[in-house]
């Protein structure tokens, strides 16, 4: 989500505190909500695809809010004047130019004079070799290098990627499903059984906190969740969840049809 260049500026470390305090925590104890009270199963992987389809757009604008305003705050440092980096990048470009297309745009400069700089590993050649005509795969090399150089800071084992298969079996099912969920949410139909009527609610009040447990160390942090903004995703995607659950029963229905119907058509062969 995170695509642009604007973590230049600050250590990796501050990047993910900003992440967490701005957007990322409000969004994982919703979905812990969404888990305790809403009937949400992160071990089924259409629900998964659901909150994908439902909610990764939100995420992606919560993400681009963060880039805007992380390139318009003033930095300190020798040589910043206390400019942002949208700033900084402004003067760059009308001091220096801007190359059009260059594939090296995004990568930092301290990076690009380590790897492409004119100090490199010495080269020997042969007698009358001069190295034009005789090219070498730096390309490889430079590979090989940035690999060496960042394996010490890899210490995880790769993190399983939660399975999040489309339920429907065809894409016109899938916009049919979207058609009538759109319809539900249009005229405000709000299912029962899911915790998001007002009488499911304990002491008739949804609640506003949310404890999750951010790392290892067992200690609770409590978000706040305003109710404007986030019952009304908890509504949707209670209405998205019964729509794709009926949605599916009729599918599976029409499947033991046409089983049904097979069989019979092969047994009618037979005698």
């Amino acid at each position: 989500m995170l695509s642009s260049s604007f973590t230049h500026n600050t250590r990796i470390e501050r990047m993910w505190v900003e992440v967490g305090v701005q957007f990322a925590r409000q969004w994982r104890a919703f979905f812990t909500r969404l888990g305790d009270l809403h009937r949400l199963d992160r071990h089924n992987p259409h629900h998964i695809w659901l909150l994908h389809r439902l909610f990764l757009a939100n995420l992606n604008d919560n993400c681009h809010e963060l880039q805007a305003q992380w390139n318009a705050h003033p930095i300190s440092g020798r040589g910043t004047s206390d400019q942002s980096p949208a700033d900084l990048r402004f003067m760059g470009q009308l001091n220096d130019g801007v190359y059009a297309s260059d594939p090296m745009d995004s990568v930092h400069p301290d990076t690009l004079n380590r790897y492409y700089g004119v100090d490199g590993t010495e080269q020997v050649r042969q007698p009358g070799q001069t190295g034009t005509g005789h090219p070498e795969d730096e390309d490889e090399d430079i590979a090989n290098a940035v690999a060496e150089d960042l394996a010490h800071n890899i210490r995880h084992p790769a993190i399983k990627v939660a399975r999040h298969n489309n339920p429907f079996r065809s894409a016109q099912v899938e916009a049919n499903f979207f058609v009538a969920l759109g319809q539900i949410v249009q005229h405000g139909i709000v299912p029962a059984g899911f915790g998001v009527l007002e009488e499911e609610w304990e002491n008739t009040a949804y609640p506003v906190m949310e404890a999750i447990n951010p790392g290892t160390r067992g200690q609770e942090i409590i978000i706040a969740l305003p109710r404007e903004i986030w019952l009304p995703r908890a509504i949707l995607f209670a209405q998205g969840l019964d729509a794709m659950t009926r949605f599916l029963a009729f599918q599976e229905e029409q499947d033991e049809e046409g089983n049904d119907s097979s069989s019979s058509s092969s047994q009618e062969d037979i005698d």
